[in-house]
């Protein structure tokens, strides 16, 4: 029994893993907890985790939860955040060639840096076992993730480009010097020094899952759907991402327990740049992600 739920489980990742496109972004996901009982229906708990991506991050969170009944687990979490901010190029052409203010060329250069955040949420989790092996839960999660004021070194390059006023029979007037127009002075290139403001983005999360869950078992293979819908902007809630995930956990010597799981994220929204990623969820623009994680419990 034991090495048909290995071979099921690995097999299913392995194929995910073959359908991601060769485009797509991959990340590795690392997690390390522990877990203390209070009493029969109170627990709490301590986990670090790391994120080897494009946009890396380091965790730290601490967090208790409490069962009311068998159907019902309520939790409170903080964690601290510090995560990378990757480079950044924007290209700043402005105004068209032959017009009569002329245009620029250039562009801004932020090099990669790193900040931290404090996450703050409360959830309550629902579940029910419509068999015996099976355990159906729906969690819903708000989350509240606030972030300072943080000074940022941008580069900025500029060329101003047009024409040159000529004094021809009448008066002054906008000419060409030669076949193309030409540039006024020399480049411009300095470093800047950006105040990036302080923001709050308020999630709701709401995830359901679908477990194997039977006594004396040691494996538990799961798949899951996560919607996170940004709340506090305005009358509605803005989808902000989607998070799917299979995987599975494996209990052994009692109090341990390995996990291994494959997730696909669409990231549709960014707060910190206030607009839309992408208007419609593009298959071949995806974050592939393999979570490794390890909990002690006692």
């Amino acid at each position: 029994m034991r090495l048909r739920h290995t071979i099921l489980v690995f097999s299913t990742l392995f194929a995910a893993t073959l359908m991601a496109q060769s485009n797509d972004e991959l990340g590795i996901w690392s997690e390390i907890g522990i877990e203390k009982a209070i009493n029969k229906n109170w627990d709490v708990g301590l986990d670090l985790e790391y994120r080897a991506q494009n946009k890396a991050r380091f965790s730290a969170g601490l967090g208790t939860s409490y069962k009311v009944n068998k159907y019902l687990k309520l939790g409170v979490n903080y964690s601290f955040l510090y995560s990378e901010k990757p480079d950044k190029y924007k290209n700043k052409d402005v105004g068209e060639e032959f017009s009569d203010e002329g245009w620029k060329r250039g562009y801004n250069f932020t090099p990669d840096y790193w900040y931290p955040r404090h996450r703050f949420s409360v959830e309550a989790i629902g579940s029910i076992k419509p068999w015996k092996w099976l355990k159906v839960s729906l969690r819903e999660r708000y989350q509240l993730t606030h972030c300072k004021t943080r000074n940022v070194e941008k580069y900025v390059y500029r060329e101003e480009w047009g024409m040159q006023p000529q004094f021809i029979e009448d008066g002054w007037d906008w000419i060409y010097i030669g076949d193309f127009p030409e540039m006024y002075g020399d480049p411009t290139d300095e470093w800047r020094t950006e105040a990036k403001p302080a923001y709050n983005d308020q999630v709701l999360r709401s995830r359901l899952k679908f477990e194997y869950d039977k006594k004396r078992c040691p494996f538990s293979p799961y798949i899951s759907a996560e919607l996170h819908n940004s709340v506090g902007r305005g009358d509605h809630m803005l989808l902000q991402k989607i998070r799917t995930a299979i995987g599975s956990g494996y209990k052994f010597r009692k109090h341990n327990e390995i996990s291994l799981s494959y997730i696909i994220t669409f990231d549709m929204f960014d707060i910190e740049e206030d607009e839309g990623l992408r208007e419609t969820v593009r298959l071949h623009d995806r974050l592939h992600t393999i979570n490794i994680g390890y909990k002690y419990s006692f």
